[in-house]
């Protein structure tokens, strides 16, 4: 009797654990939400302050209903982001599942062993929904993968490219500059032409900072320039590197008399405000400029190919810098599971396009949509601009090394 009490016991514990388990009855597979082994779970997600985290979060009422778990999402601006996830994740303190590493810290957090690689995950992921071919490789590179690893997917994504005005360009039969002489020669002619309007050939981002740097960064790849070498020397007083210097410099005099003073926010109101005829900048600026209610030019622009450098057999050499930010799981996570699921979801073809007006994504499917490309005229310029993209160095010590190159 007892020995048969026992196995009765033994069923009747094997039954509720695959009631209240199912993922033990049968292996999950991420991202098809069929079942909800992790019902009841709460994560905590962070994220950097941009339109794209904000349309998440609205949009999480969605995940919770999938998946049950619930989702504690905090939006923090940048150097708060830095400094707090740094700290939570060095200390191992558990206090984020998903983190949001800008694809300059990848080698500090991957490298460092803070966050975790997720091949494992996706093997056990619905290949339909993850679509991991359909990222831009170059994106999923920069932004996912370290020492060819995987330990994200990309969330946000930018690109340098060249905005202009399509109304002035029409006017004066030009064509957008392929070539960094190019750009001199059309920024100089249209600085003359547009004097008696109040408007500059060009403006850019000429403020002491990051985005000076990433400005420059356009130039200094094409011109054949490095950070440093492969030894990690110092390069950057390379002729290569003084002479993209030295055309940067040249760009000044067609510029907005208090370039020098521009950040993002300034340089795109600047050409949002009809300021200029040309904007180098990230492309995340256009929506300003399609606003009505905080630009003049609305369907009056374009969004395009950065110049390049013009090579001795007649192709043009062109590095877009590129920016963008990737979804971690953090080491210490204890809810590692829920989390993939999470990342799984918020990176999907899906979302990508239900997120779009807030900010483009990082998918082929989705720059190459007919209804989207229709609505957001940067689509065709970072579809062409992201496969040739550049990022920065994401070596551990960037951010000191980032400091010392600033001009």
């Amino acid at each position: 009797m007892a020995t048969k009490r026992i196995l009765e016991v033994l069923v009747l514990g094997a039954l509720v654990i695959l009631l209240v388990f199912p993922a033990f009855a049968e292996e999950y597979i991420f991202g098809t939400y069929t079942q909800k082994p992790f019902e009841g779970k709460t994560i905590n997600v962070a994220l950097v302050a941009e339109p794209r985290s904000d349309a998440l979060k609205k949009l999480l009422p969605e995940f919770e209903q999938l998946t049950g778990v619930k989702v504690n999402m905090e939006i923090l601006p940048y150097p708060t982001l830095q400094e707090k996830q740094a700290v939570a994740v060095t200390q191992g303190t558990g206090a984020y599942d998903v983190v949001h590493v800008d694809c300059v810290w990848i080698g500090q957090y991957a490298g460092q062993g803070l966050v975790i690689p997720v091949e494992d995950f996706i093997a056990k992921t619905d290949p339909k929904v993850l679509a991991l071919d359909d990222f831009i490789p170059s994106v999923l590179s920069e932004q996912g993968m370290w020492e060819g690893k995987i330990y994200g997917l990309p969330f946000i994504q930018a690109v340098f490219g060249l905005h202009y005005r399509t109304d002035i360009f029409e006017e004066f039969g030009l064509t957008p500059p392929n070539t960094w002489e190019e750009l001199y020669d059309t920024a100089k002619m249209l600085t003359e032409k547009l004097k008696d309007r109040g408007m500059a050939g060009l403006t850019f981002m000429g403020r002491r900072g990051v985005q000076l740097q990433c400005t420059y960064d356009n130039m200094l790849w094409s011109f054949g320039g490095e950070w440093y070498d492969e030894n990690y020397n110092p390069t950057i007083n390379s002729p290569e590197a003084v002479a993209a210097l030295e055309y940067f410099k040249s760009l000044i005099p067609f510029a907005p008399a208090g370039v020098l003073t521009y950040d993002w926010d300034e340089n795109a109101n600047a050409f949002a405000q009809g300021k200029a005829a040309m904007n180098l900048q990230w492309q995340n600026s256009a929506p300003l400029c399609q606003d009505p209610s905080k630009s003049t030019i609305v369907g009056k622009f374009n969004f395009t190919l950065i110049p390049g450098k013009a090579q001795p057999d007649g192709s043009i050499k062109r590095t877009p810098t590129f920016g963008g930010w990737g979804l971690m799981i953090p080491k210490d996570s204890r809810n590692k599971e829920a989390a993939w699921e999470f990342i799984v979801w918020a990176t999907s073809p899906e979302m990508e396009k239900k997120l779009a007006y807030a900010m483009p994504g990082a998918r082929y499917s989705s720059l190459n949509d007919p209804e989207l490309r229709a609505k957001y005229v940067e689509y065709d310029g970072m579809l062409k601009s992201l496969p040739l993209a550049k990022g920065r160095p994401r070596i551990p010590a960037y951010s000191e090394l980032a400091d010392a190159l600033e001009v």
